[in-house]
């Protein structure tokens, strides 16, 4: 196989600035600030909440989408929140990988996962196979911790540069979060108006079993068995 050392391209890690841990904060703060003008002050607060719930674990978009939705916040807007955050944290480890390796629990985290990452690209040839497009559908599907760090890293052993992996992250978290967005504005828009709230709950009820079922099935993936 095709496999690297995990980060910097030439084996040496390179030093952290000031700059580099902080501009993907920026970012992400300018584009809260650029949302405010677009939401009432409640659901700006709302969308706050459930971008840090898509950061912690183990939520991910397939959960974070639905509840956004169903509590009002526009389906493009949290699509493009999620999105805008997938590509934010890539950029972050893009930069601060050895930072990250000495954060406490995150760090131990981190290096266990580079192991358990080789076994499955190992028993994986596929991935490597695809390559920039295997990385794209694995943060677009919805595997268990498909996230910005976990990609960062299977991108990386795979041999790609720290650009391809934040390019790689960032369309694929756009084809998930739009694709999931529009598939529940859709059945949302199939609830007839005067069918009242119980029958959206339901609705909605429904498919939050279908996507447990979908978060158990999907967790198998990273078995040391699988």
């Amino acid at each position: 196989m095709r496999l690297t050392g995990v980060w910097d391209d030439d084996g040496v890690d390179a030093p952290t600035s000031l700059a580099k841990v902080s501009v993907p904060f920026l970012l992400c703060g300018a584009f809260l600030a650029a949302v405010w003008f677009l939401l009432p002050a409640e659901q700006w607060f709302l969308l706050i909440g459930m971008m840090v719930a898509y950061v912690v674990p183990p939520l991910g978009r397939e959960t974070i989408i639905p509840a956004s939705i169903l509590l009002g916040i526009p389906w493009w807007l949290i699509a493009s929140a999620l999105a805008f955050l997938d590509f934010a944290g890539g950029l972050f480890m893009a930069w601060n990988f050895p930072l990250v390796l000495r954060i406490p629990y995150i760090g131990p985290w981190v290096r266990r996962f580079v192991v358990a990452g080789r076994t499955f690209l190992d028993r994986r040839p596929w991935l490597e196979r695809l390559y920039f497009v295997g990385l794209i559908l694995f943060v677009a599907l919805p595997f268990d911790g498909s996230g910005s760090i976990v990609s960062s890293i299977l991108g990386r052993m795979l041999g790609m540069t720290k650009m391809e992996v934040v390019s790689c992250i960032t369309i694929g978290g756009i084809i998930g979060s739009f694709a999931i967005a529009l598939g529940i504005d859709w059945v949302t828009r199939l609830i007839p108006a005067g069918a009242g709230p119980w029958v959206s709950l339901a609705v909605f009820f429904l498919i939050g079993i279908a996507l447990l079922m979908m978060y158990r099935n999907r967790s198998l993936v990273w078995e040391p068995n699988a």
